[in-house]
């Protein structure tokens, strides 16, 4: 179950045309704990912060608490989300 009210609206795959920060990381961050990132085995100097140039992420619109919001996340860190926070498991 996820941990978050964030009802998506549309998911795209854009491939990013400038540098841009990754919402996932601070995602990964705001919704785990350090003993829960231990017991996984992730550690935040690996988590990517930023989405390069030339990349490919996903790109989610949604409302939570009744708010517009948009997340920008590289495939890596929506991998961890995905496992972890989301508990999808892998296919």
């Amino acid at each position: 179950m996820p941990r978050t009210g964030f009802v998506l609206l549309k998911r795209t795959y854009p491939i990013s045309k400038h540098d841009r920060y990754c919402d996932g990381f601070e995602y990964i961050l705001q919704n785990t704990t350090p003993k829960e990132r231990r017991n996984w085995k992730i550690r935040k100097k690996y988590l990517q912060k930023q989405i390069e140039e030339g990349e490919k992420y996903m790109y989610l619109v949604g409302k939570e608490n009744g708010e517009f919001k948009y997340l920008c996340v590289c495939f890596p860190n929506y991998e961890i989300i995905r496992k972890y926070l989301f508990d999808v498991g892998e296919d």
